[in-house]
């Protein structure tokens, strides 16, 4: 089954969700790819954001900007520095 936008329930990824505040469609609900643009990469390289960054969407107790298991602080892709579930 194809992931769909949370907001919207489109299945296309980046700009034209008319239902988020910066008009993004996000895929939250797969931990295995960007919820952004739906790549399986981790780091810098979205094109589909201001920040460049892939997120990943919640689940498998890893972390959503780098994919590692760690908690806390490290994470060099995260805006705050800590790992995030």
């Amino acid at each position: 089954m194809a992931s769909k936008c949370s907001f919207c329930g489109s299945d296309k990824y980046g700009p034209g969700c008319p239902k988020t505040t910066n008009g993004l469609h996000v895929h939250n609900n797969d931990e295995k790819r960007c919820i952004y643009c739906g790549s399986t990469s981790y780091g810098n390289g979205c094109l589909k954001t201001p920040t460049r960054k892939h997120v990943h969407g919640h689940g498998a107790n890893k972390c959503i900007y780098c994919g590692a298991v760690a908690f806390g602080m490290g994470c060099k892709h995260s805006p705050t520095g800590s790992h995030e579930k």
